[in-house]
């Protein structure tokens, strides 16, 4: 059972309309969706003061509006204390994510292949046989921070970021993976890329994932890829 006390965390000021809680335990799946609840807790009892939140591994940021001047730590505590703890029986979202895992859309996959000491067939085993858990969004948006990935394919981060990484690509980095969203300069490991729309602002949620789904990966062929209109 987690703790319910106030020793579990802690309210900072970190800007003239924000509040940063901070967790005091180890990233984890429970402490996850214990933030998810503390964020739909919060939205919940201040309607009127609360514009947005916004969880993080072992945070939750709470923006108010800017013509709130009263001090609302106290009242803010008094509800993450309300909320339940402890693990809880959950309906999983799982969506699947087909990938194409190729050199011809990931440029530096031989060099993973021989930091990680595995085959292809090895990476394709340990990247799609069991779902991630979706810890966060963060980064830019519908980039989703998954995990835990299998010890074999944990690398640091790439130490010369690549300038463009094509949205869709599917990346590895310490122990997380995600894809992604759009178009952008990154350090991740890309092994391999989805024909999927990850993000798309037109859409009722334009973000496929959010914070709490499952994804299970599945591989597909060059053939399959450029059939579910994934493009090189």
């Amino acid at each position: 059972m987690l703790k319910t006390d106030q020793d579990a965390f802690t309210v900072s000021q970190v800007s003239e309309t924000s509040l940063l809680v901070s967790f005091h335990e180890p990233v984890g799946v429970d402490l996850s969706l214990y933030i998810a609840d503390c964020g739909k807790a919060v939205n919940t009892h201040l309607p009127d003061a609360v514009t947005n939140t916004v969880p993080s591994y072992n945070a939750l940021l709470v923006t108010l509006r800017p013509s709130m001047e009263q001090d609302y730590s106290e009242k803010l505590k008094t509800i993450l204390l309300s909320v339940p703890r402890g693990k809880k029986d959950r309906q999983e979202n799982i969506i699947e994510i087909p990938t194409w895992y190729d050199q011809q859309v990931a440029q530096y996959l031989s060099e993973i292949l021989d930091e990680t000491g595995c085959s292809l067939e090895d990476l394709i085993e340990l990247h799609t046989r069991d779902p991630f858990f979706v810890y966060m969004i963060g980064f830019c948006p519908g980039f989703a921070y998954m995990g835990d990935l299998p010890k074999q394919l944990r690398l640091p981060r790439r130490t010369v970021p690549q300038t463009k990484i094509p949205a869709g690509s599917v990346a590895i980095a310490d122990f997380q993976t995600a894809v992604y969203p759009l178009a952008m300069p990154g350090g991740w490991h890309i092994i391999g890329r989805t024909p999927l729309t990850i993000f798309d602002a037109k859409r009722d949620q334009p973000s496929l994932l959010q914070q709490g789904d499952m994804v299970q990966f599945k591989t597909i062929s060059k053939e399959e890829y450029l059939q579910q209109g994934g493009v090189l």
